[in-house]
């Protein structure tokens, strides 16, 4: 995508400032809502305002949001309006189908913008500003780290912006004064750069208990036959992987580093940390995978590799235990569409639905399961903390362990919706368990202390079964 900033401001700003600002970009299809919010980071408040688009999802583009930081002593009221002339520019285009998504970038010529170019990546979610349930965060980038989102993709760069400011998984606020990233000696010294590779907007991979996990989007599962047609089967592949919003840490490296380094939110044990990459070297004796860089290395056997691009092609989970001591491999898929058991209601999830299976040892060996959050990622860091989520869900577990281990071949599904008053619980079963052990075990969920929610609604499902 190229853009010329157009001569004159678009904006038809509404007379008395009442925020959010709406301002009108193209009368009766494009408007811009501004809010003046702080991000919270490390080292203190940043003051910032955030430009949320209303009406490219008219144009089968998702709506974007750019965040701005203020100035030292720059009035709240004086927000620049090359954001607006930005999206009065975009909008044309996305009309005649040049539309960005995840991953992309605008390289702009002349000043640029804000002296900068662009990248397109999934939004965060920020405190005091409302974002659609799908939006994109332009990111301003400079000339070397555009070329490094070109060798490289965009995760790499962004974990590195994230590591330089000292804020997971990347700084969401625009800075006009910041000098950059410097990626000279990546870009010179970097494996990934020596070897083919592909951009996979579409997977994740992350390491947790000595297991590499490359999550692919169902969705996008037909076109592997073909991503793979141009790869000699003998051949290594590298695919550069998206951030993985369930992560709880992501890998950075720079030349020189001695030992795998990683970026985390304040207050992670950086469990589920993700990766930048995950390269596939065929040809090997063993089957193992290590920590390479910022990304993973699988050795794999030409047996196992075959097996790999097999699963890729048929849309199949596939487990690979490791030989030796390195890590094992697990090959999953998500799914955006999600049918819930309990009242057939349909959920749609952008980039796929998150399942998590309980954590080893956390409960009863009889009781196996698995729990699907049914609100967003960005959504549940805006209105609780990773670690009470996970601790309540621990005690429904615990709540199940007591009380429906005796009844084998139980089948459980519970719908949790917890708000700032409580919360409520939906409850279905089959198999074993009588009626009054199904009353039993919904009344001794009720009765756990709430999780606590600022706002808004924390929802998921949860599946257990007894062997």
């Amino acid at each position: 995508m190229s853009w010329n900033k157009p001569d004159r401001p678009p904006a038809n700003l509404e007379t008395e400032l009442t925020w959010p600002v709406r301002v009108e970009v193209v009368p009766g299809k494009l408007s811009v809502r501004i809010y003046r919010h702080d991000v919270d980071t490390q080292h203190g408040p940043i003051a910032c305002w955030s430009y949320v688009t209303q009406g490219l999802t008219a144009l089968q583009q998702t709506e974007i949001v750019f965040t701005l930081r203020r100035d030292a002593g720059e009035p709240s009221d004086a927000f620049p309006r090359d954001p607006l002339q930005l999206f009065a520019a975009i909008h044309p285009l996305a009309e005649a189908g040049q539309r960005v998504t995840s991953g992309s970038f605008t390289e702009l010529g002349g000043g640029g913008f804000f002296g900068h170019h662009l990248l397109y990546v999934r939004a965060q979610a920020l405190a005091g500003v409302t974002l659609p349930a799908s939006c994109l965060a332009a990111v301003l980038v400079t000339a070397e780290e555009l070329r490094a989102v070109r060798e490289f993709g965009s995760t790499r760069v962004l974990a590195r912006l994230g590591q330089a400011a000292s804020h997971y998984p990347f700084p969401p606020w625009a800075d006009r004064h910041r000098a950059g990233v410097s990626f000279e000696r990546t870009l010179a010294e970097s494996l990934v750069a020596k070897c083919p590779r592909a951009s996979a907007h579409d997977v994740h991979v992350g390491v947790k208990d000595q297991q590499i996990t490359v999550s692919a989007l169902r969705s996008e599962q037909s076109s592997w036959q073909d991503r793979l047609a141009q790869i000699p089967e003998t051949a290594a592949l590298t695919l550069l992987t998206a951030y993985d919003p369930a992560a709880n840490g992501c890998l950075t490296w720079v030349p020189g580093q001695k030992a795998p380094e990683a970026i985390i939110p304040a207050g992670s044990d950086g469990s589920r940390v993700c990766g930048c990459f995950v390269m596939f070297v065929p040809g090997q004796s063993e089957n193992g995978g290590l920590i390479l860089e910022d990304g993973f290395a699988m050795k794999l056997t030409d047996d196992a590799w075959r097996a790999v691009r097999g699963a890729l092609v048929d849309g199949k989970d596939l487990a690979i235990p490791a030989t030796g001591d390195d890590m094992a491999l697990a090959l999953t898929w998500r799914d955006e569409v999600y049918v819930s058991p309990i009242d057939a209601r349909t959920y749609r999830a952008e980039g796929g639905w998150q399942v998590h299976p309980p954590e080893p040892g956390e409960a009863g060996a009889r009781l196996s399961g698995e729990i699907r959050l049914l609100t967003s990622d960005d959504d549940i860091m805006a209105r609780t903390t990773p670690e009470e989520l996970a601790a309540f869900c621990q005690q429904i577990k615990l709540c199940a362990e007591r009380m429906l281990t005796q009844h084998d071949g139980a089948e459980i599904v519970l719908r949790v919706g917890c708000v700032p008053q409580g919360h409520a619980i939906d409850l279905s079963g089959k198999g074993a368990a009588p009626p009054d052990v199904m009353q039993a075990f919904f009344d001794a969920i009720k009765a756990l202390p709430p999780l606590r929610v600022s706002d808004g609604e924390v929802s998921f499902e949860m599946r257990l079964t007894v062997a």
